[in-house]
């Protein structure tokens, strides 16, 4: 099941205050590092809850983003799946570190669903919905590479980020 959102006039002004602040925070210093949370979500017929952004271009992912000041990348995790799905989800665990890059470190965490319906956030996602992981190899190479990650984990954490000798 699939749900895609309608732009509106009446949206405009706040997709273009998202623009300019997102436009702003480029230049947010030279040492500033992002902090990213991601859940992995599956129903009872072992599909993966997934987003597909404005931005990013073609592909599903996982819901998630930015870990807030003051945020704890757990509750990040919990309040981007709800506002870009419109599901809410209790995390459980964390499956993966990535900190291949030197600016950035995402956390990727299990998590259930709680209740809500699918519900695209406005500006930032134009498709959310349930897919199998066959689904998801065949359209979004970024997210199975991660998912293969994670069950080569084993139920353990994986740590992206390790440079090999």
């Amino acid at each position: 099941m699939r749900r895609r959102r309608r732009y509106r006039l009446v949206d405009l002004p706040r997709l273009l205050i998202g623009g300019a602040i997102q436009f702003a925070e480029l230049f947010g210093g030279r040492y500033r590092r992002t902090e990213g949370a991601h859940v992995l979500v599956t129903d009872d017929e072992a599909r993966v809850l997934v987003v597909r952004t404005t931005y990013l271009g073609p592909g599903w992912m996982l819901p998630g983003g930015r870990v807030e000041r003051g945020e704890t990348p757990h509750a990040a995790a919990a309040r981007e799946a709800f506002e870009e799905t419109g599901i809410r989800v209790r995390v459980d665990r964390l499956l993966l570190v990535d900190a291949h890059r030197a600016r950035d470190v995402s956390f990727v965490f299990a998590g259930h669903a709680e209740g809500g319906e699918l519900e695209p956030q406005l500006g930032e996602i134009a498709e959310v919905g349930w897919l199998s992981r066959s689904e998801i190899e065949e359209t979004s190479p970024r997210l199975h590479r991660l998912l293969g990650m994670l069950d080569f984990a084993k139920g353990g954490v994986a740590y992206v980020g390790l440079r090999r000798p």
